[in-house]
């Protein structure tokens, strides 16, 4: 397949098919991150112990929502633009890049009007990884080619974050092909740690340590209802 933006089309879901799943990970591991990356090991809390799931089949979005396709939802259903396109549509230059600045209710927002939903984080965990549990979606070893981080500038204006196009990184596909899982923008995904929190996945385009860009890596936001310009999303969808 061509990993070009006109792929990513809203209809371009991959079918992850059911069955067991390694998540998060082992106290060991958590360990032997913690001291090559310089953190204490309850930095990766939220990850260990490693557990085994048996998930049912869904449909994950190839790709993560975009700006051009968000804006066709806010144009459709009268949905406040994003305030970051400084007007009623993106930028040209961001049409392809992941949407941002959206809370989890602006994501289920889009999903519902899309006829789909957020995927769980066991979804979106197995999507990234496999069924083997492996530290990255293409593989064990980090490939700083295969996704868009380490890229904050402070001097950048504000309307035009160091994102790249949903479909720059082939060589990040994970063993489903489900691209852009890790960088560029980190995604909600549905659940929450506690009332009014959120729970997000996959590091963005200015995280700057490899451990943090793992699918296993959990991030959580103590408000459900915040928007950043480091975070978007994508949907999923039951199958039968």
């Amino acid at each position: 397949m061509s990993w070009d933006a006109a792929s990513a089309s809203d209809d371009d879901m991959v079918v992850i098919p059911a069955g067991k799943c390694r998540l998060g990970s082992t106290r060991e591991e958590a360990e032997r991150l913690a001291r090559e990356y310089g953190c204490h090991v309850t930095w990766l809390s939220g990850e260990y112990p490693e557990r085994e799931a048996n998930l049912g089949a869904f449909a994950i979005d190839r790709f993560p929502v975009t700006n051009r396709q968000y804006a066709a939802f806010c144009k459709a259903t009268a949905y406040p633009p994003r305030g970051h396109w400084q007007g009623p549509e993106p930028h040209e230059a961001l049409l392809d890049h992941p949407a941002l600045m959206v809370n989890q209710e602006d994501c289920r927002a889009y999903a519902r009007w899309a006829g789909k939903r957020l995927p769980t984080e066991d979804e979106w965990e197995k999507a990234a990884r496999g069924a083997d549990g492996r530290l990255f979606p293409w593989g064990n070893s980090f490939d700083p080619a295969a996704c868009q981080w380490n890229m904050d500038d402070p001097t950048r204006p504000l309307g035009f974050p160091r994102t790249a196009p949903v479909s720059a990184h082939p060589r990040g596909a994970s063993p489903y092909g489900v691209m852009d899982m890790c960088g560029n923008a980190a995604e909600w995904v549905e659940g929450s740690p506690g009332p009014g929190s959120g729970i997000i996945k996959g590091g963005c385009w200015m995280t700057q340590t490899p451990m943090n860009l793992r699918p296993a890596a959990r991030n959580m936001s103590g408000f459900a209802v915040n928007q950043a310009m480091f975070v978007g999303f994508r949907c999923a969808k039951d199958v039968k």
